[in-house]
């Protein structure tokens, strides 16, 4: 005999958890399927930032906030480029879905909501995450969902990666086939949710949907657009890919592995920059102390290849703060000895090993030293301006921009349904979370708390609406 469930929800992390706990709370039958040996997916590697108008959080502090207000703010920051529906559905429910973590046990970190901090600011104090990232919110929901898991009202299948989505003769889709350790496996059901996650690491996939940006990604290793290829040979939109941002930036810790993508501290708010960044050409194109997260962001994605290297001398390296997150015995061990760290005993030889134009690259550091004599960088308006570069050895970081989300993904209407070419929804098929598309929930632009929240509050919507529709 075919077992039917009510729900069959792919993927057991930020959507996927609310969605299968909320549904099951409600008594539909749940079958969870996810590719990991473990729960959590992207919860893992998020860094855990969530927002929302109108929280009990906000007018504990006094904070008068609103949906309308929040929308209006992230289309400001993503420059108009959200999709309005999926946008509108969120800050409707985003506020309910904090509440609802917070009845949970889940505990805001000291000193938030805030209006901005790792990305460009709200206009007012909407922004928060716990004090271990998104790990704070896995251990809010897991308690839980272990239960339901335990009393069998979630029947929780690890290690059963989507394969095909199964559908009837008129197109509707009836289930799922899926790889398991013991051979492939079909399972049967009223509704389909795809929480799948993105497809950065997926190189291929990523060439495919993605080909204008080079992969340098740093994300869960499960995300390889399983739900994407599956929805889309029955005909799926996906669409998005030209709405990416990178993060600022990284380096390759495999130069031949774009799934091994590593941070570099960069940031201002983190370091004093005494380096300079050029581009390809040896020339610098940014101010590398600017305050703006997004100028910075925008700055690199400009560049050919999303490309550029830190160019810094033996005082800098003996001075500033490292810009690895080793330590500094280990930062400076790198240099030589790994190849996007770069060591040379002139500028001409540390032009030579970057690929840069020689000639080029002199001036740009003569310029340079230049406004550190004047203190002031005239041409960049850099701020920082304590050493110059003329100390050999002299070194350079290879660095590019680094991909933490996938931008492309499935077209849904306000019910989450998966669209088809003519705009139809492909009948019982929905999908929530980074399956979407960072591009679908964030637009061009990297705005507090919009990958994260909207797959938790999708994934809570579908759990307690899907078998209302």
């Amino acid at each position: 005999m075919i077992e039917n469930w009510d729900v069959i929800v792919i993927g057991a992390g930020s959507a996927g958890l609310p969605l299968a706990i909320r549904a099951a709370e409600r008594g539909a039958r749940v079958l969870q399927l996810e590719a990991d040996y473990r729960v959590g997916g992207t919860l893992f590697w998020s860094s855990g930032q969530i927002a929302a108008a109108g929280t009990r959080l906000q007018q504990q502090h006094g904070i008068d906030d609103s949906p309308d207000e929040h929308f209006r703010d992230a289309q400001r920051i993503a420059h108009d480029n959200i999709d309005p529906v999926v946008l509108r559905l969120m800050v409707d429910n985003a506020g309910g879905t904090i509440d609802w973590l917070m009845d949970l046990g889940f505990k805001p970190a000291p000193g938030t909501p805030v209006a901005g901090e790792a990305h460009e600011a709200y206009s007012t104090r909407r922004y928060l995450w716990g004090t271990n990232k998104a790990v704070s919110i896995l251990d809010t929901l897991k308690p839980v969902h272990d239960r339901l898991v335990q009393q069998r009202r979630i029947d929780l299948r690890l290690q059963h990666r989507l394969t095909a989505l199964l559908t009837n003769g008129r197109g509707a889709v009836t289930g799922v086939r899926a790889s398991t350790p013991g051979g492939e496996v079909e399972f049967h059901g009223k509704n389909v949710v795809l929480a799948s996650g993105g497809y950065a690491a997926n190189p291929a996939l990523w060439k495919e949907l993605t080909p204008k940006v080079p992969l340098c990604s740093h994300v869960n290793p499960y995300s390889r657009g399983e739900g994407l290829v599956a929805a889309r040979e029955l005909g799926a939109v996906v669409d998005g890919s030209e709405k990416f941002l990178c993060t600022f930036a990284g380096f390759l810790d495999k130069p031949n592995d774009p799934r091994t993508g590593s941070f570099l501290a960069l940031s201002p708010g983190n370091r004093k920059v005494w380096e300079i960044f050029v581009n390809a050409d040896g020339k610098r194109f940014m101010q590398e102390d600017h305050p703006s997260i997004d100028y910075r962001e925008r700055s690199l994605l400009a560049q050919k290849g999303m490309a550029m290297f830190a160019v810094l001398d033996e005082g800098i390296l003996q001075n500033a703060a490292s810009m690895t997150l080793d330590d500094i015995p280990g930062y400076k061990a790198k240099f030589g000895k790994h190849p996007a760290f770069v060591k040379a005993k002139t500028i001409a030889e540390l032009a030579k090993k970057l690929g840069v134009p020689s000639t080029t690259l002199r001036k740009t550091i003569k310029d340079y030293n230049r406004a550190v004599d004047s203190g002031v960088d005239r041409k960049f308006g850099k701020q920082f301006l304590i050493r110059k570069i003329e100390q050999a050895p002299f070194y350079g970081i290879k660095a590019q921009g680094i991909t933490v989300l996938s931008p492309a993904g499935l077209k849904v209407d306000k019910q989450l349904r998966v669209l088809g070419e003519r705009g139809r929804p492909i009948p019982n098929l929905y999908a929530a979370g980074e399956v979407l598309g960072f591009g679908r929930t964030s637009g061009n632009a990297f705005v507090g708390g919009l990958s994260l929240t909207p797959a938790l509050t999708f994934g809570k919507i579908l759990g307690e609406r899907l078998l209302s529709w």
